[in-house]
Parts: structure tokens; sequence; C-alpha cells
């Protein structure tokens, strides 16, 4: 076994070259010596590796089997050495981070300077964005958003579940009757953190349920600029209400529908599923501390 493991270089380089001669020149040995070895691989294991002749003419099954086998072990390898090279030096390096503007000023705010803080050699590329990457396709390191996630092959780690409300403020109310029902709340205007042309909201109460389309007022897709509108008796919004309480200073909100439920939401934060860099684990464990004391 120790033989073969010492061998994987050599057959991992023969597999990805067009003839052993290549191999051979780009590992800086004699043929005769990677063939050798090739050969012992193969006596040992038992099965044929590779179809020879002049220039190779790939694979045998066993031989993609075995490569698969190898690309894992190697990888493996390769990611203790580097976690045991990260221990000796300082985390540092780039992080692209996509957030949802909702999420951020909800439940982030002074995460990431605490953390840039803390490790000064690494740099934060963050960008607000309103929907789901796929992070083994798009430049993105890290995804914190609400929501299901719709790309299956990604490591998934929820942070927090919230469970928003509806508000507005007093004046905005005392112009129309109060609600009593979720169904009401479709005939005020409202202000939608969404770009849907046709939002909903499911409420509860007990064991009703209620889904209700609404016609929004105002779309936008930053809660500050919501806040704003909110504030300026534009409508109604769904707020979560430690932000509610902590945006109002003045006293101007009040909370609609009190014993209506609205949907519980989960922050959920994603990456890609090969283990990542130290910095990306760094500041995922540092995130995940910061939700758990909200």
């Amino acid at each position: 076994m120790r033989k073969i493991l010492a061998d994987i270089p050599y057959f991992l380089e023969a597999a990805s070259r067009p003839s052993f001669t290549q191999a051979a020149d780009s590992l800086g040995i004699p043929l005769a010596t990677l063939s050798r070895r090739i050969a012992a691989m193969e006596k040992s294991l038992g099965v044929k590796l590779f179809f020879r002749g002049t220039r190779i003419a790939g694979l045998t099954e066993d031989g993609k089997e075995l490569l698969e086998s190898c690309k894992f072990i190697m990888a493996e390898a390769n990611g203790v050495r580097d976690r045991l090279t990260q221990k000796q030096t300082e985390p540092c390096g780039l992080i692209r981070l996509s957030v949802e503007a909702f999420v951020y000023h909800c439940c982030m705010h002074g995460a990431l300077g605490t953390f840039v803080k803390q490790y000064p050699k690494i740099n934060l590329h963050t960008v607000f964005s309103t929907e789901w990457k796929d992070l083994h396709r798009e430049p993105f390191d890290l995804d914190i958003r609400t929501g299901p996630v719709p790309y299956p092959d990604l490591k998934v780690r929820k942070l927090l579940s919230i469970r928003p409300a509806l508000f507005c403020t007093a004046e905005f109310i005392s112009r129309y009757p109060p609600p009593e029902h979720p169904e009401d709340i479709a005939r005020m205007p409202f202000i939608a953190q969404t770009t849907d042309s046709r939002p909903i909201i499911t409420c509860s109460k007990g064991k009703q349920l209620k889904t209700v389309a609404l016609q929004p007022r105002h779309r936008v897709q930053s809660i500050g600029l919501a806040l704003e509108l909110l504030l300026a008796n534009q409508g109604v919004t769904m707020l979560v209400p430690q932000l509610a309480k902590a945006f109002d200073r003045e006293g101007k909100l009040v909370q609609i529908l009190p014993d209506w439920e609205l949907t519980q939401i989960d922050i959920n934060l994603t990456l890609p599923a090969d283990r990542p860099p130290k910095r990306i684990r760094l500041f995922v464990d540092h995130i995940a501390a910061h939700f758990q004391r909200l």
C-alpha cells in the first residue's frame, strides 16, 4: 500500500499527458523509470490502467476509476498541507461576499468591521444582491440571504430564523379603517422590498392560514429606503420588530395585525462544497458567532 501511495503522483501525471514520454519529461525522470512505476502499480492492483502503444491511447475503465480516487486523495493531502501551513501564517487574501441588503441592515451591521479589524490582511469585496449566487460558477466565495437555497451542490449553514411583522406609522393608519384581517392589507398602499410584480404575504392565526396578493405603491431593494418611505407615511411594509424599534427613535411606528403571524424566514449562508481556505473559515465562524448573539 505504501508503494501505491508513493506512485500516485506518477500515475496522475501519466494520466494527464498524451504519452509516457511527455509525462516523464514533466516529472524530470527517465521514461523507463515512469514505465516501471506504472507497471508496478498495475501488478500490485491486479488491473491494467493504460492502453499502451507508442502513445497512450487512454485510460482503461479501471484506470478511470483509480484516477477519480487519486484526485480525491491528493486533494485531501494538499488540503492538510495547506491547513498546516496556514496555521503558521497570518490570514490574508480576498473574500468576495454577496449579501442581501435586508439581511445586512437587519442583522449584520457591525460584523464586517470587527472582522477586518481583527484580520487586517484580509480584504472584503462585498456586493448587495437580490438573488442567490451559484458559487461554483460566479465569482463569489460566500452568499448570505433569506429563503431556501436553489443550488443543492452548495454547503448551507443556517444562521438565524426571524419572524417579520407588518408596520406603518400612526399617522398613516389613521387614514384607513383599522385592518382586522390580512385581506385588508391588500387594499392599503404597500412598500414591497422585492422586485416581484405580484408580491404576496402569508399570515397565520391559530389554524387559519391566509395568503394575500399585494398591490405595492413602491418597490425597493433597500431596507433603508423602505424605512424612509415608511416614516414618510407612504404605506405598510414588513420589518423585523427589533429593526423597527432600533430605527423608530420617535415612536412613530405601530404594528398592525399583531395577532397574525407572518411566515418565519431563515437566513442562510452558502459556500462551495470544496473545503474553503482559512480566511473563509474564519469569516464563516465570525459571522455565525455574530448571529448567535442576536
